[in-house]
């Protein structure tokens, strides 16, 4: 009888169930904390939306983790973006000589969410740009991407031009491999590097580094979509729209800005792990480690 209960026992914590009860308590306890604070703390849970989360600040450089589905600078005052909400937060660092208030030496998309760079001075400024244009910054990004790749590194050296069907908008641009549509293609060049393959809401994703050694608009959404493998919730390279996913899946991770007024390397958290995806991401093979993906991304 005994050792009966004990085969019994023992099949029990040797499947995947224990597993999922346990992942879905802990999606059941955050979202259970997230609502008692909601309740708890009222105006002030609401005003962590109204803040940017700084980084890194210095006398020349605020480094932010710029959020999500959010705009840098508009013309329309109305709107919120980077550039309202450090108004407000940092109105010691306007600069009243500007159009829209700071030195926005580099930019990121509306629904790119990571590390965006704003020196606070004319000189601090003019040195960024200049690291820009001569594409000694290091940027390196994380996505997840569509299907499971049959690749672990590869680099990505496809011309990027301006979609005549979007001229007047820049919402779209294209590749040379567009040729009827593509106008002024310059060449561009990505890094992919591997992470892990696994399954978001049950379908094949592959997450990866990205390192773009030239700055293109829409770059990496763009060469990722050309290799097959379009990234999470990037609607407008997506050949079908899923507007399941709650935000394009791409996120400037790490940042290297070698300067003669100070030299700026900067890092976030992993914003796509499978506890910070609650879960819905499940890791089933690991390519490469954060720890060594730098050094390898940089040597091919």
């Amino acid at each position: 009888m005994i050792d009966e209960i004990v085969d019994r026992i023992v099949q029990f914590f040797s499947t995947g169930l224990v597993e999922k009860i346990i992942k879905a308590f802990l999606v059941l306890c955050d979202r259970f904390v997230n609502f008692i604070l909601s309740l708890c703390e009222g105006n002030n849970y609401k005003k962590k939306d109204e803040t940017v989360d700084v980084l890194y600040t210095s006398g020349n450089f605020l480094v932010i983790n710029k959020k999500h589905d959010l705009l840098i600078n508009s013309n329309d005052t109305k709107k919120k973006t980077v550039q309202t909400i450090m108004r407000k937060q940092f109105p010691e660092y306007v600069q009243d000589n500007l159009t829209h208030d700071f030195y926005f030496a580099h930019r990121l998309d509306f629904a790119t969410s990571g590390i965006l760079c704003i020196p606070l001075n004319k000189n601090a400024c003019k040195e960024v740009c200049q690291v820009f244009e001569e594409q000694r910054a290091r940027k390196y990004y994380l996505a997840l991407l569509r299907g499971h790749t049959d690749f672990d590194e590869e680099v990505i050296d496809i011309a990027i031009g301006e979609d005549v069907r979007f001229k007047d908008t820049s919402k779209k641009m294209c590749t040379i491999l567009e040729d009827e549509l593509c106008q002024n293609p310059r060449r561009s060049i990505t890094k992919v590097l591997v992470l892990d393959r696994g399954y978001y809401n049950g379908k094949p994703v592959t997450k990866v580094l990205l390192r773009p050694i030239t700055g293109r608009r829409h770059q990496l959404r763009l060469h990722c979509s050309q290799i097959g493998h379009v990234i999470v919730g990037d609607y407008t390279y997506s050949l079908k729209i899923d507007t399941s996913p709650p935000r394009m899946f791409l996120h400037a991770f790490r940042l290297v800005l070698p300067n003669t007024i100070e030299n700026l390397d900067i890092q976030t958290d992993d914003p796509f792990t499978e506890k910070a995806l609650k879960y819905k991401w499940k890791v089933v093979e690991q390519v490469n480690s954060i720890a060594n993906a730098f050094d390898i991304i940089d040597s091919f």
